[in-house]
């Protein structure tokens, strides 16, 4: 994998928490979880307008 860049985002506490929980039952660290959640997303939107 290529060299990673840093996104900065604001995000509400409450939404960051409940994301860190499902990341951390995934056995997976908050970047790499939201990384993923961007892969599949971006894998669906091409997959629908093609």
């Amino acid at each position: 994998m290529p060299k990673s860049k840093i996104l900065n985002i604001r995000i509400d506490p409450e939404l960051k928490k409940k994301a860190q929980k499902l990341a951390e039952e995934d056995g997976r660290t908050l970047s790499n979880w939201v990384t993923r959640l961007i892969e599949k997303e971006l894998k669906k939107y091409k997959k629908n307008n093609k």
